[in-house]
């Protein structure tokens, strides 16, 4: 076995200076360390041994930096995009990148504002907001106020108000045998308020994106007034016939598919994809209007499930644990790193290495084995740091008990890198050589310096507070508003749902009550002014028409001889 190697750095007559150790461990920076000091000792030149020791110190940065890219940018990267997918609340917050523009390019499903999201799809947002529309407020929507608030509502809405226009006009077209359709709504002329009272259930109703969610409007008792009405055509008298029209609308190639807009296509494929798997849970529905009972399906989502989950305490303490582990694992290694920056700055350097003496103590070691110490220790910490940084990211995301734990061994195994390459490429006596030799003492610095017990105390104890801070930041300011987007994205619920308060169950209940039979009424008003209106026409062209017949006749006869 080799002689143990003592170093003596310049600082040895301090006697009463604090000390501290670099212990011999089993991983590729700590075999380079002393490698090359060592082997110019016992032989005088820079050697294979040597070579290998910074070989693999290349070869163990380069490594772990690629696990680090490919985690970031296919893992963290795309979840982060995932996420800004889901909401845009116009913070800073984003693990990517922020919104960047001023418009609304329509790449999220839901936006926040004023501590509400709004996760409709672009057309129905546009028209749940006529003030925005009836400009001259005359109650008529016209093609010239389409034009006028073109630019403005599609850069708000990220929408074409003019494809808006002609799609409501095919929406009443589809209810045609209903109610009656005024001329200038069927030649695209203009839409009265009245229509788009009517229309707005339909249009509501495609907010709810698929077929699968109409169990939950009848859970939630959407359609009892119309059905305890027994009056509105389109919903018919039983839950039968209300879930025919709901299915009608919402599956595919229903009239929302063919009659909205494109985009309403692409949110509805991407709110589809965002909110995950389907999953379904049977209950049993008591008709209103005859008592009958029905079971039904109510579906839910599993990014919505995994993200209430994430909030349970007992899963934010497991979590927090986790943290905590893998600070205080990394945090380990940048103390080990900033121990062999220390002892690099503190022994002398000099150009040749002259530590051949007739003991085994090391005074010096070279300037280029000083710098390479330097820069690779610098890189060193460099990348725990992106490491910590990454790590914690990589932990944050995952909502999974299973999965959490998984992560938490994957970035072990990063870190364990430098050992694995060490195990598997230095031969057996060469480590054990390393491995058995005495500690190599430095003078400690710092403002623990002197109490080595405190500092471990401190440090334990701040990276306690640090994994709380994380986890109460994370939950408050990404898993919370998550949630609320997940939960109005894709069951349009929720307490900052502005789709769930402004179509919710009182709005369905004044809407088939009070607001479809005045809608009806007024639109046969309607219908009886333009009649009207069209027999006074008549009446004076005929008039006019029997009028220049008696005059030509009075004519006629006067000239004649």
């Amino acid at each position: 076995m080799a002689a143990p190697l003592i170093l003596n750095p310049v600082y040895d007559e301090e006697e009463d200076a604090p000390r501290d150790l670099i212990a011999p461990s089993p991983e590729v920076f700590s075999y380079f360390l002393l490698t090359t000091p060592r082997e110019r000792k016992n032989h005088g030149r820079f050697t294979v041994d040597a070579f290998t020791s910074y070989l693999l110190v290349i070869v163990v940065l380069f490594m772990q930096s690629i696990l680090l890219y490919c985690v970031w940018n296919k893992v963290i990267g795309k979840n982060s995009q995932w996420q800004n997918g889901i909401m845009n609340t116009g913070n800073t917050w984003n693990l990517v990148e922020p919104p960047s523009t001023k418009c609304n390019d329509g790449k999220s499903l839901c936006v926040l504002q004023n501590g509400t999201f709004s996760c409709a799809p672009p057309t129905l947002q546009l028209i749940g907001r006529w003030q925005e529309l009836d400009l001259d407020g005359d109650g008529v929507w016209s093609k010239e106020e389409v034009m006028q608030s073109r630019e403005e509502l599609k850069c708000k809405f990220a929408v074409d108000p003019v494809e808006v226009f002609s799609v409501l006009g095919l929406m009443l077209k589809e209810r045609e045998q209903h109610i009656w359709i005024h001329p200038d709504v069927t030649a695209g002329k203009s839409i009265h308020k009245m229509y788009f009272t009517y229309i707005m259930g339909d249009v509501a109703m495609c907010g709810y994106r698929s077929g699968d969610m109409c169990g939950n409007l009848v859970k939630n008792g959407f359609f009892d007034a119309a059905l305890m009405q027994g009056n509105i055509p389109r919903v018919g008298t039983s839950v039968r016939s209300a879930l025919t029209y709901c299915n009608n609308l919402l599956d595919k190639g229903g009239i929302c598919d063919r009659t909205l807009p494109t985009t309403y296509t692409s949110w509805k494929i991407e709110s589809t994809q965002e909110c995950g798997e389907a999953k379904f849970d049977g209950f049993v529905y008591e008709d209103p209007s005859s008592g009958t009972s029905k079971s039904l399906l109510a579906v839910d989502y599993k990014a919505r499930q995994s993200y209430e989950t994430a909030q349970t305490p007992i899963f934010i303490t497991y979590k927090t644990c986790i943290v905590l582990i893998w600070l205080l694992l990394v945090v380990a290694q940048l103390r080990d790193a900033l121990k062999t920056l220390t002892w690099a700055v503190q022994i002398p350097a000099t150009r040749e290495s002259n530590n051949v003496s007739a003991s085994d103590e090391i005074h010096t070691i070279s300037t280029f084995h000083q710098v390479s110490l330097l820069i690779v220790t610098f890189i060193r910490i460099c990348t725990v740091l992106v490491l910590l940084w990454i790590g914690l990211n990589f932990l944050a995301r995952q909502t999974d008990y299973i999965g959490l734990l998984m992560d938490g061994v994957a970035l072990i195994f990063i870190v364990e890198v430098e050992e694995i390459i060490y195990e598997r490429v230095i031969r057996q006596d060469v480590r054990s050589a390393w491995e058995d030799r005495k500690a190599i003492p430095l003078k400690k610095v710092g403002l623990f310096a002197g109490s080595p017990d405190l500092l471990d105390l401190a440090w334990f104890f701040l990276l306690m507070v640090c994994a709380i801070l994380f986890m109460a930041y994370y939950t408050s300011q990404l898993v919370y508003p998550l949630y609320d987007a997940l939960k109005c994205a894709c069951l349009s619920d929720g307490e900052h749902c502005f789709e769930a308060h402004a179509f919710s169950y009182s709005f369905w209940q004044q809407y088939w009550l009070e607001d479809v039979p005045q809608s009806i009424a007024q639109i046969k008003r309607l219908k009886m002014k333009d009649t009207f209106s069209l027999v006074e026409v008549d009446s004076a062209t005929t008039l006019a028409t029997s009028a220049t017949r008696h005059v030509g006749n009075l004519l006629q006869k006067t000239l004649r001889p």
